[in-house]
């Protein structure tokens, strides 16, 4: 807190953001941890990140904020974070006009089932109506679990779900200038990258391309070993069939930059129209429909994205591996299974907490 106090707290830092200066690690951190702990204003917190938002966030920024997050999030001890996967976005997408299919949360379960060990990290609904809390509450999996239960879904199942609320309590002194303000903030980047567990790889959708170059060098900086950041076409948060989708990978600290095309991997392009559903419920049908083995657009959505995490995973050598792993783990019933064993342990990881 020295550094932020010396620069004239909030008054000072904010200045230095309307002047377009970009903050030390130290101060931005410090500045993090005020709002965190809840002795920053409201107006304080909503200056600072609509400021830093017309300023545009720094790789040392960001990072440093993903640091200050993490030191005040509850402990979740997975038990091998560097090669547990998670598949996350950034939400914030308007192409579906709020009716996108939660593509995220199934493709970790057909993930699962195809053989990487995930810990899924999200929170309620951002730019869909639908988002991973909503849809697996409306499948039956229970959500509110601390570190031990996430860890018994993860080791029961192949998967478990960090919901965002149990791990950063702290949030809720933020949450509703969020609300208030209805814009992208860095928090909308600061979820996905501040996953409790730590994990080691990570698919992360953006819905703005700028993060296409903040949010790699982030994760590299923060030492993570094996991620895919993507940018869907027209805007979308994930691995798109209607169009190109941008690609930066990260190896051990290299990255590369590429684009997929679906039918590069033999998927039909389609219209967005056909990817559009509704709220938790339709998101719930669909899944279901979906692990059940229909055919369809919303199907091939779910198959590319949890291809690219097989890739991340290193249980694919490459995409068109990955989708062939992915719907055979759907056709041939274990993605279904992967459901039903984290309905059940998440419901008994609920029950034991509760004792």
């Amino acid at each position: 807190m020295g550094e932020f106090s010396a620069v004239g707290a909030w008054p000072g830092v904010i200045a230095e953001l309307i002047a377009g200066n970009e903050l030390s690690p130290q101060v931005a951190a410090g500045a993090l941890e005020r709002m965190l702990d809840g002795t920053a204003t409201d107006a304080q917190i909503a200056a600072f990140i609509v400021a830093l938002r017309i300023k545009g966030e720094t790789v040392e920024e960001v990072a440093a904020l993903v640091g200050a997050m993490l030191e005040v999030s509850s402990p979740l001890h997975l038990d091998n974070p560097e090669a547990t996967l998670d598949i996350v976005g950034t939400g914030g997408s308007k192409a579906l006009a709020g009716k996108a299919f939660n593509v995220s949360t199934i493709a970790s379960l057909v993930a699962a089932a195809a053989g990487a060990t995930v810990c899924k990290h999200g929170n309620r609904k951002a730019s869909s109506t639908s988002g991973s809390t909503d849809l697996l509450e409306a499948l039956g999996v229970a959500i509110e679990l601390d570190g031990d239960g996430v860890v018994s879904c993860v080791r029961s199942a192949g998967v478990g779900f960090a919901f965002a609320r149990m791990f950063h309590p702290s949030m809720r002194h933020v949450a509703p200038v969020r609300a208030q303000l209805g814009v992208p903030t860095v928090f909308n980047v600061l979820g996905p990258l501040s996953h409790p567990g730590r994990v080691g790889r990570q698919v992360i959708g953006v819905s703005d391309p700028r993060l296409m170059q903040l949010v790699p060098q982030v994760l590299r900086r923060r030492g993570l070993s094996r991620a895919w950041v993507i940018h869907g076409e027209g805007g979308l948060d994930e691995l798109t069939t209607t169009g190109s989708t941008q690609v930066t990978e990260l190896i051990d600290g290299e990255l590369r930059s590429f684009v997929i095309e679906p039918e590069q991997v033999g998927l039909a392009r389609v219209s967005l129209d056909e990817i559009r559903v509704g709220g938790p419920e339709e998101n719930a049908a669909a899944a279901k429909s979906i692990l059940a083995g229909e055919s369809g657009a919303l199907r091939d959505m779910v198959v590319l994205n949890a291809a690219a995490g097989l890739v991340v995973g290193e249980c694919a050598d490459d995409l068109a591996a990955g989708v062939e792993l992915a719907a055979a783990a759907i056709d041939d019933g274990r993605a279904a299974g992967v459901l039903e064993r984290l309905v059940a342990a998440s419901q008994a990881a609920a029950q034991a907490q509760s004792n």
